[in-house]
Order: structure tokens, then C-alpha cells, then sequence
């Protein structure tokens, strides 16, 4: 009940115009593609300017229809504009920021010379990031780093076929799904709790990417029943069976010595 009543006072409608004001720019965090979808295509269209579909190259029977966490966290198209609020979905060069999830603006976009824009992709997206400390690639006028990201080639199963995918490394962020949050901690996010989790613990994995209490805004008010069930989801039950089982095993000494092991409490 506490936890409810201060997650409640969280909610948008309570806050003032001054505190709501502070968020207008924040990630948002939802818990499907669907609403993700609908705010990102919200922000690109307010930008104004023409966007492209970046489709990823694929080889292999059934490549091109496997989602992009099969794929390398590589995405099957990616709207892009000049502009536009991109994050990186792998770990290119963590020391000096360029990791799973680091959030940037796009620079400029360009083509390989000769290459028809209208039937090909381009050969790189130039990005400036939040919190990039590495080496100058290009310092525009006023000050502003500018790094170059390329394309990457991943590769996965289809089966037992093995496939690859070439895509650049960057989904739109305006909004992300709670599972593309997982890797990342924010100072402001804003999210939704009112609808009841479809996958167990995606509202706690969605408020715990926030750093305090009044860095979280939720869009709407929610009914604490959303928090709670009368018996565990299936998910809770099979982690509590795993734990079980995994209690009637018990290691009694040194499993590379010969002649010790397991012993079995049964």
C-alpha cells in the first residue's frame, strides 16, 4: 500500500505545470511496440523533415522476418531523419560512451558515392551523442562532437540455419519497450502503470530505470491491483519451480575431486 500511495503521487495529473514541464523531453518507457510506435512516430512527424526507411540487409532463408532480438538487436527498418532521437542497441566503444543505449541526435545522413539514395541504403549516420568523450571526428561551428556510425553484420539461427543481417545499430527513442530499457538508468523517465503487466515484473524493470522518486512521471493513474495478483503469474510459478528442484541438490564437496559430487536430498 505505501509503495502504491508513492508511485500514485507520481502521476502527471498531481504534478504541477512547473514539475510536468520538466519532462517534455524525457524517454519514455512503455510496455509495448504498439504505443512505442505511436509516440516515436508523434516526435518524427513534428520534426518537419522527409524520413527514410533504413531496411537492413539480410542472408539467409527466414532472416528477414526475425525480430531483432533474434537478429543481434538489429532492427529490420529504422526511421530516420536529420534530427531525429536515435539510441545505440550495441556496445561499439563503452569507454568513451558509445554502448547499449546511448542516446543521440542525427548529425547528417550520407551515401556512398554514386550510390542511387532512392534504392540504397546509406553508409553511415552521422550522430552527435549525449554523453560521447572520445576522439574528434568532426566539430561542427558551434562546438558540437559529431561521430560517424557504421553499418554491422550480426549473425543468428534460423533453426539450424545460420544468417546475418547487416543494419546500422540504432532504434528511434522518443520511446522504447521496458525489455530495450533493461540496460540503462536514467535521471527522468516517464512511463505508464496502468495497464496490467502482460509479462511478469515489466512495471518494476520500467520505474527502476529511474535514479529517484521524482525523476518518474506516469502518464496516467492506476489502480494498485495492477501491482498485485491473487495467485503468481505463470512465469513467477515456474521461476518457483526451478528453485525447487534446484533445492533437492546439494553440493557436498569439491566437484572436481574424484570420488565427490552431488547428493541428492531426495
Amino acid at each position: 500500500m505505501e509503495s502504491w500511495k508513492l508511485l500514485s503521487s507520481r502521476v502527471q495529473a498531481k504534478l504541477d505545470d512547473q514539475e510536468v514541464a520538466k519532462f517534455v523531453n524525457s524517454l519514455r518507457v512503455y510496455a509495448t511496440k504498439d504505443r512505442v510506435n505511436e509516440y516515436n512516430h508523434y516526435h518524427l512527424d513534428r520534426l518537419g523533415r522527409p524520413v527514410i526507411q533504413v531496411r537492413a540487409k539480410n542472408v539467409g532463408p527466414g532472416a528477414a522476418a526475425a525480430p531483432d532480438d533474434k537478429a543481434g538487436n538489429l532492427a529490420k527498418q529504422i526511421p530516420v531523419c536529420i534530427g531525429a532521437r536515435l539510441m545505440l542497441t550495441s556496445n561499439l566503444w563503452q569507454p568513451v560512451g558509445l554502448c547499449n543505449g546511448a542516446r543521440g541526435t542525427v548529425y547528417d545522413i550520407a551515401w556512398a558515392p554514386g550510390a542511387d539514395p532512392m534504392q540504397e541504403p546509406p553508409c553511415v549516420i552521422m550522430m552527435e551523442f549525449d554523453k560521447y568523450t572520445g576522439p574528434l571526428f568532426l566539430t561542427t561551428a558551434d562546438g558540437r562532437k559529431i561521430v560517424p556510425i557504421l553499418p554491422v553484420d550480426r549473425d543468428f539461427l534460423v533453426g539450424a540455419i545460420l544468417c546475418t543481417r547487416t543494419q546500422f545499430p540504432l532504434i528511434v527513442c522518443y520511446a522504447i519497450t521496458v525489455h530495450k530499457s533493461q540496460s540503462i538508468t536514467e535521471d527522468m523517465i516517464v512511463t505508464d502503470l496502468s495497464c496490467r503487466d502482460f509479462q511478469t515484473g515489466l512495471s518494476y524493470v520500467a520505474v527502476s530505470r529511474v535514479k529517484t522518486l521524482q525523476g518518474l512521471m506516469l502518464d496516467a493513474p492506476f489502480d494498485r491491483n495492477h501491482l498485485t495478483y491473487a495467485s503468481p503469474p505463470e512465469g513467477i510459478k515456474m521461476k518457483m519451480r526451478d528453485q525447487q528442484l534446484r533445492k533437492r541438490q546439494v553440493l557436498t564437496q569439491n566437484p572436481y575431486k574424484i570420488g565427490t559430487g552431488l547428493r541428492n536430498s531426495t
